[in-house]
This record gives C-alpha cells, structure tokens and sequence, in this order.
C-alpha cells in the first residue's frame, strides 16, 4: 500500500480498536494489529492491569448445545435474514477446518459470557516488540489471563499470543538490525513457551512500501523463526497475518515458509475508518475487484495453498458520515467504530454503537454487487453510512471458504456479536472436534 493512500492514526502504545486500510485497484491493506491503536478509548496499555477471574464457578459451554436464542441483544441483527440454518448435532468439522477467533485484550472479561467451545483455536491479541525487538507491551499476557487459558485448557482449545508490530519507524529499525532481529527471535521463542508451546501469531504491517533489503530482512526473519520453533518447538503452530492487494509489500508470498501452516489473509478493512470513501469492510463480489474473489486468486497465484488460507472475517463495523447517502458516498470525516450487537459496557465501555440498534430504527439495505449489507441516516450534521456483516453475507463468505475447501476462517475480534452469530459457525462448519 502507497504510504499516501492510508494515513496511520494507530499506535500501539494508545490502544484502542480498528482502523482502516488502503483499498482500490492497487492496494488494500490492515490487519488486527492495527485495530487495536487508533480511536483512542482511554486505555493506556503500559498501565493495563487485569485482575485474574476465578473461573471455578464458570459453567464451561456445552460443545454440544448452543444458544439459539438470541434475545434481545441480536433481534435486530439476526431477523434481517431470510436464511435458515438446520444444525446437525452429529456433524463434526472437518479435520483440516479451522474457526480461529482473536481475543483482544480491550474485551476485558467478555470470554466469561462466550461460546469458546466452537473455536479452534483462540489468539490472543497483543504483545508488542519495540524497535530493539524485546517486548515493549504486553497487555497482561500471560498471567493477567490465567483463568482465560485455563478455561480454553478444559475445552481443548490452544491459545497462542500474538506478536504484533505495525509502526513504520519501529519494522525498519528492528530489521535492519541484527542485534534487534537476535531480540525479537529470542522474544518470539519466549512468547511460544509461554503458550504452553502451543505456537505463535505474527502480525507484522508495514502501511508504505518497502524497500527489496528490508522485505529480504523480513523473510529471512520469518524463516529463521520457523526453523529455531520446529527445533525447540515440534508441536508449535506458526501463523501470520498477511495484508490483501498491497503493492511492494513487506511480504514475498511466494517465499512463505510451509512451517506457517496458517495464513491468515486479510479478508476485512477494504474500506477503512479513515478512508475517502464509504463502502462494505469486506465485500465478496464488485467494488472494482477490491473483494474476496481477487484476493483469493492473488494469494493462489503466489503459490500459496488453499488448505493454508485463513480468510479473516470482521465482527465489527464502520458508521461514516458522509456527504449523500449514494452508495460510495465521500466521507466527511472518519468513520466510528460499531459492535454488531449489544455488548456489556462493562467489557467495552467506549464503542456503545451498536448495529442492532441502528437497523431497528433506521432498517436494514443490501448491496447487491458485494453481499453486505447497510443502513444510513440523516441528522442534524448530515448523512451517516454503517456498513457490517450479517447472517446473509457471512453464510455466502463461509460457503466461499467451504467451496474453495480452505483451511478455515478467524473472526476478529469474537465477542462484538455478544455470542449472536455463533449459530451460523455451527451450522457452516458443524461441531469442533474434541
């Protein structure tokens, strides 16, 4: 992605949620790291502190059940939908499908009230190097989190830390050093043995272009990594987060080593927070080929394996104002951050908008051309466009990844649905196997 194409208001020092990538016939590109950085909710993560939650007195979900109704949290969301799921309770996922769910650390306590037991594997979001490659934050991983791991530990399920950089200044250092690059490999083995060996998630975003020494540094990284795990590690499961349609990137595809048995392509932010225009997060079809279909033949065409593709699906959504309510509209400003249903305040007290909300009073629009839908709105200030994913477009993104018989999906980040579209994962992908 061109640096002028998408500004960087995140930084990971001010956390926070998401923000947007560059997308257009060129380029599209952001990751989960850089949901975390930008819109500012007032929690400083060098001061985070996370008191342990005893989980004696958790009921585990059953893996066998779910909770098909959604009450009132999901009634707007969830009744938009002409489909209907018939769930099978003998059905197993399929040995080589995965449903990854990231789990960020602004949720606070949100996993007490979650489903866990539909997921594969959960990561942990985040931990992040400074430019001398050591650990520059944690967010309480991993002892802030014992009553988290342990209750994934009851269900089976991995839980693994993510190792998330996307400071422009900081990658460059970093990998043009080579003590750093010594740092950041010891921090990487360190983060793995903290996950009980269970493995590691890289998300490592470089918002310009990068020069052909760094993007060479970088690979050379990522195998030397993948080589010292598969040593010290043999069960480990490496994956990283590789941006969609950016040009010059950080990343070679063609050069993924196979140790990264998991690529989890950006399959969200085609329109981005910060972004001129307003437009579906994560269009499957149309907008001019920044959509799932291109994506996919992109990532195919460099070699890489359908059974090691990870589509990424957003569980949050965009409000823009923009200057008419036209669909690719102008925006007049930054977009805000919506959850798709009611989430405790508690957990999340700075992102109240809601999707439920909005649709039950201003009604439910679909793109024709990408599958998403929409609502808008006029106020005193002028016109608003939300865009999110629904019952509809994410049934039509899991048959996209069923029919390509891809390695899975990971939802990022699990909660913002408050457990309402966990019914449409079951139904898709049918039970995980224990």
């Amino acid at each position: 992605m061109m640096r002028n194409c998408c500004s960087v208001v995140f930084l990971l020092s001010v956390l926070s949620l998401v923000t947007g990538s560059c997308a257009s016939e060129q380029s599209a590109s952001r990751g989960p790291a850089a949901q975390e950085a930008s819109s500012r909710i007032g929690i400083d993560s060098t001061d985070f502190r996370f008191t342990a939650i005893d989980s004696t007195n958790i009921n585990s979900a059953d893996a066998g059940s779910i909770d098909t109704d959604a009450g009132s949290i999901g009634d707007g969301l969830l009744s938009q939908s002409d489909s209907s799921f018939t769930i099978d309770s003998e059905r197993s996922r399929l040995p080589h499908t995965k449903v990854i769910g990231y789990y960020a650390w602004w949720t606070r306590g949100a996993w007490i009230d979650l489903d866990l037991s539909q997921y594969d594997k959960l990561i942990f979001f985040t931990t992040t190097p400074g430019a001398d490659g050591n650990i520059e934050s944690r967010n309480g991983w991993p002892h802030a989190w014992i009553s988290l791991l342990d209750r994934a530990d009851s269900l089976g399920i991995p839980v693994v830390p993510t190792l998330a950089l996307l400071d422009p200044d900081a990658i460059r250092n970093l990998f043009m050093s080579e003590s750093a690059r010594a740092n950041l490999l010891s921090t990487a083995l360190t983060l793995i043995e903290e996950s009980r060996g269970a493995g590691l998630h890289l998300d490592i975003e470089l918002f310009e272009p990068a020069s052909d020494s760094l993007q060479n540094l970088f690979m050379t990284f990522t195998d030397s990594l993948a080589t010292l795990s598969a040593r010290r590690f043999p069960e480990a499961e490496l994956s990283m987060f590789v941006p969609a349609l950016q040009d010059n990137s950080l990343y070679d595809l063609s050069r993924i080593n196979k140790f990264y048995g998991e690529i989890m392509v950006q399959g969200y932010d085609l329109h981005w927070q910060t972004g001129p225009i307003a437009g579906p997060l994560s269009p499957l079809h149309g907008w001019e080929g920044v959509n799932w279909h291109r994506i996919a033949k992109t990532y195919e065409d460099a070699g890489i394996d359908r059974n090691r593709m990870i589509m990424t699906i957003p569980y949050y959504g965009y409000e823009w104002p923009v200057e008419t309510p036209e669909l690719g509209s102008k925006t007049r400003g930054d977009g805000r951050i919506v959850t798709l249903a009611r989430v405790d305040s508690l957990n999340l007290p700075d992102i109240q908008v809601t999707v439920s909300d909005r649709i039950e009073r201003h009604g439910l629009q679909r793109d024709e051309a990408s599958g998403s839908p929409y609502y808008s709105f006029e106020d005193s200030t002028g016109w608003w466009q939300g865009w999110f994913e629904d019952r509809s477009s994410l049934e039509h993104k899991y048959d996209f990844v069923r029919d390509r018989d891809m390695r899975g999906v990971a939802i990022f980040p699990i909660g913002y649905d408050a457990g309402s579209l966990d019914e449409i994962i079951i139904s898709k992908f049918g039970y995980r196997r224990r």
